[in-house]
């Protein structure tokens, strides 16, 4: 399959990764190869990863930020050297043709479904949608909504502003300052710190189950990034949790 990117993504992705000092070119991305992407993105990963801002001394917010643009330019990157046939959208800039005097144009009646593509590299689905129930995130994604990346993005949105385990098992009373401090030593890289803690018996697993419950009972509504960002209106969002209701209503009662 071929994947067509937008140049200015593709050579931005690139000074992230690899720097403002290299030259981001056609040419540097046409050369680009899995394993020297592979190796810039380990070394940016271990200079940004916020589990690291102990050791860092740097503020774990703003590693958190950067990781994720790394991580995100290294997923842009890998995604166009994997295709045999690379194909580069190069960004132009397209005059705005004016509207004759004599016409004007009415204003457009409200739509209850969303806008369409806003961008050559998203990717939409257009598919039926899945034979299951589905979170509100991934029915508008199904219903053709929004993109992936989209997506991808407003969850990223909800982790970073969802309560973290170690903060409310402290205010719980169930550990304390120096426990995450500990846990956080111990934490392999790829390990949840919730998962770390009831490994090394800081928490039970009762209480990590409770701990779970509450970050997500009282994290950010995915909802409400779409929001934010303008990509869906407060009508639209209504309209699309009525369809998600409903769709998931339909597979309990087919499973019974």
């Amino acid at each position: 399959m071929q994947v067509q990117m937008v140049e200015t993504d593709l050579l931005n992705a690139c000074t992230t990764l690899f720097g403002s000092e290299i030259n981001a070119s056609i040419d540097f991305l046409n050369y680009l190869q899995a394993s020297g992407l592979k190796t810039a993105y380990r070394k940016r990963a271990m200079e940004t990863h916020p589990d690291r801002c102990l050791t860092l001394g740097r503020q774990a917010g703003l590693m958190n930020e950067q990781f994720k643009r790394v991580k995100e330019a290294y997923e842009t990157l890998l995604t166009f050297i994997e295709q045999s046939n690379r194909r580069i959208i190069r960004t132009t800039v397209k005059t705005r043709q004016q509207p004759t005097p004599s016409k004007k144009k009415k204003p457009a009646p409200p739509k209850k479904q969303p806008p369409h593509r806003n961008s050559p590299t998203d990717h939409y689905y257009t598919g039926r949608l899945p034979n299951r129930e589905l979170l509100i995130g991934q029915y508008l994604y199904y219903s053709g909504a929004i993109s992936w990346r989209t997506l991808i993005r407003a969850i990223a949105w909800q982790i970073k502003h969802r309560p973290r385990i170690g903060q409310l098992a402290v205010d719980w009373g169930i550990m304390t300052r120096r426990d995450i401090v500990k846990i956080l030593s111990q934490k392999s890289w790829n390990e949840k710190f919730g998962e770390c803690a009831l490994r090394t018996g800081h928490i039970t697993k009762f209480e990590h189950i409770a701990l779970l419950g509450k970050q997500r009972g009282i994290q950010s509504p995915l909802c409400r990034y779409f929001i934010r960002k303008q990509i869906l209106s407060q009508a639209q969002i209504s309209y699309y949790l009525r369809k998600q209701a409903l769709h998931n209503l339909n597979l309990s009662r087919k499973k019974k």
